[in-house]
């Protein structure tokens, strides 16, 4: 059946008297104005009416060409945009037919007088990868839920961490701000009781992530030397991030948050009661209805004693970072400030381009050239 017998039969439905419009649009799935299109365009033009038309204008008006001679003088000129060059003639002949500025645009363009912008490659951080656990204790996520206040009116944020693997609920910390060094100390606790993961997923914002290139943080930084890759969804996805999203679904319909207590202490009770519920009774569908503790299980990875101390291969060039900065061929470059007084590696992978490492992470590229850290 073609596209015309299709109409056809539609509008033969519709003239027939047997159906109504509204049974009609429901049975083909379109809306009730296209069945009284095609049955009036049969009734009166028959089944030739019922073939595509064509939907150019049925008149176009083409700018005089004095007018576009004008422009493109004015451009060449003062090198006006359309905005500027439309002022000037509307200060000419304010009653003038002159044309919009997108015919302005159109006109300075197709006579070849606009340099098209030069675009700069979109920057990938190399942290943005995904990462799919195979493992419990594989993977971390780390987040903060929504803030909100405490009966006696202080903020509270809550702080979750989660095995993406087992959706375990390792943590749910009630902090009074968002500052890596009330940050820091859960997270510690975390690994040494449940071990080193090998990534940790995060959103963008602080303390977690960082604005720049490569979006390194001091937290991001303290991972990598524990052996640990930060991994960023992408700004503005949180769906990226959906296992430890789904979990601050249901504490956001809790008692512990629809029912905020009076002190930090009440509420990090509440929200322990919260944590042991979520791992030990409630059964959780993307695990098969199992329930996260029974799914969870430590990495065999221990928290180290003593940090191992950065070293790099003997091919590699080592600088070590202050301010922020390296120096590099008699110049200063900007890395990173997360990176003060840690040392980097640079390995030459092209000319006069070097891939740059904290540890054994790839942190991104120095384009000597440019003398520039991307």
């Amino acid at each position: 059946m073609t596209t015309v017998d299709l109409r056809e039969e539609i509008a033969l439905m519709a003239l027939s008297g047997h159906y109504t419009v509204t049974e009609i649009a429901e049975w083909f799935g379109i809306t009730r104005p296209t069945v009284y299109r095609y049955r009036e365009r049969y009734r009166f033009g028959g089944r030739t009416d019922l073939t595509d038309r064509s939907r150019a204008p049925h008149a176009t008006r083409r700018t005089p060409a004095w007018v576009e001679e004008r422009v493109i003088a004015e451009r060449r000129r003062f090198g006006f945009g359309s905005k500027k060059i439309r002022q000037r003639m509307l200060d000419d002949d304010p009653n003038g037919e002159w044309p919009a500025r997108s015919t302005i645009d159109e006109i300075v363009r197709r006579e070849g007088l606009v340099c098209p912008r030069r675009r700069r490659p979109r920057y990938h951080s190399p942290f943005s990868q995904r990462v799919t656990p195979t493992t419990a204790g594989e993977v971390h996520a780390i987040d903060f839920k929504g803030e909100f206040r405490l009966r006696r009116g202080r903020w509270c944020h809550p702080l979750t961490m989660t095995d993406t693997y087992s959706r375990y609920l390792m943590a749910c910390e009630a902090l009074p701000s968002i500052r890596l060094e009330l940050v820091w100390p859960v997270v510690e606790r975390v690994f040494r009781e449940h071990g080193l993961p090998s990534a940790v997923l995060s959103d963008n914002g602080p303390p977690f992530g960082a604005h720049g290139l490569g979006r390194l943080s001091t937290f991001s930084v303290r991972l990598m030397e524990l052996g640990i890759r930060p991994v960023f969804i992408a700004p503005g996805h949180p769906e990226q991030n959906a296992r430890h999203e789904r979990m601050h679904r249901v504490l956001a319909e809790s008692a512990a948050v629809r029912r905020p207590t009076e002190s930090f202490r009440q509420q990090q009770h509440a929200f322990d009661s919260f944590r042991s519920f979520y791992n030990n009774d409630r059964p959780h569908e993307g695990i098969d209805m199992d329930r996260p503790a029974r799914r969870h299980h430590p990495s065999p990875r221990l928290f180290p004693t003593v940090l191992n101390p950065i070293e790099y291969p003997t091919t590699f060039e080592v600088r070590a970072v202050h301010s922020g900065m390296i120096k590099w061929a008699g110049t200063h470059i900007f890395v990173s400030e997360a990176l003060s007084t840690k040392p980097i590696g640079l390995e030459l992978v092209d000319d006069r381009l070097w891939n740059v490492y904290f540890g054994s992470f790839l942190i991104g590229k120095l384009d000597e050239a440019e003398r520039r850290f991307v």
